[in-house]
């Protein structure tokens, strides 16, 4: 197939477990783009985050975030999809009222609150045995403003990460957002992530395919999540990474190795029918 654009997700795509990208991953990209073959990110990750492993990566296409909620192209928002107000708010009481805590990601960066002030999986001991996905994560948390306390009002949130205690709290927070207009794009775990209903990266993917005037026919996308699916749906050819979940798996048209057998990059040398793989 003619390629003309690369959509990657980042974690457990091109970032292995240890926040690192393989030298390979980022060659096979560099060599699709000498081809002129447009390389874009998708990420769930806020644009600070994504824009420091943009670089990173050497990407050069509209680049989305927050799961399709916000995506630029250059210094142009090409999408702005925040959550309803009132929604937002009622999500952030009941977590609270379950005794969990919530983060509020907005274009700027985030607000923190809850009577839980830190997610289930941020341990100290993780920081130790992941010290560069730490440092990583730190630097591009900084780029960002950010507050405690609760206080959005009058502010776009874009996305929502809430946990709870395990049990009966988590269960009746999962019951509470079925019922609400929202859409939850994370797979079951200790954080679940909100955004608006109809936000997807494969709605953002085709906005950025509009704006590029590529053909879906002519799109790669890359993907392990529940959040990819979508995007790994509307590409002409998607590729499901080794150990991805279900419904990635269920709307790719491929699959390749997993991240740490830098599958990525044996997928684009293949597409690119290049047989000497540095």
């Amino acid at each position: 197939m003619e390629v003309r654009l690369i959509a990657v997700d980042l974690d457990g795509t091109v970032l292995r477990a240890n926040g690192a990208i393989s030298r390979r991953t980022r060659r096979a990209l560099a060599a699709a783009r000498r081809r002129g073959i447009v390389v874009s990110v998708a990420t769930g990750r806020s644009p600070a985050g994504a824009q420091l492993y943009e670089r990173l990566l050497g990407a050069n296409g509209p680049l989305i975030c927050l799961d399709g909620a916000l995506v630029f192209a250059g210094g142009a928002v090409l999408l702005d999809r925040p959550m309803d107000p009132s929604s937002v708010r009622e999500v952030a009481r009941i977590t609270e009222q379950l005794g969990g805590g919530w983060v509020a990601l907005t274009k700027r960066g985030r607000v923190h609150g809850g009577p839980s002030r830190r997610p289930p999986q941020a341990r100290f001991g993780r920081v130790l045995r992941q010290p560069l996905t730490s440092y990583r994560f730190w630097r591009s948390i900084r780029l960002e403003d950010a507050r405690w306390g609760g206080d959005i009002s009058g502010e776009a949130v874009h996305k929502l990460l809430l946990w709870t205690p395990p049990g009966p709290a988590r269960q009746n927070l999962d019951q509470a957002l079925r019922a609400m207009p929202l859409h939850v794009p994370s797979s079951p775990g200790s954080t679940v992530e909100v955004v608006a209903p109809g936000v997807s990266k494969g709605v953002a993917l085709a906005l950025v395919a509009e704006h590029l005037h590529i053909p879906r026919e002519q799109i790669v996308a890359f993907g392990d999540g529940r959040n990819d699916a979508e995007m790994l749906s509307y590409a002409g050819r998607g590729v499901a990474m080794g150990g991805a979940a279900p419904e990635a798996l269920a709307a790719a048209d491929a699959s390749t190795d997993g991240v740490q057998h830098d599958g990525l990059a044996r997928e684009v040398y293949r597409l690119l029918g290049v047989r000497h793989r540095p």
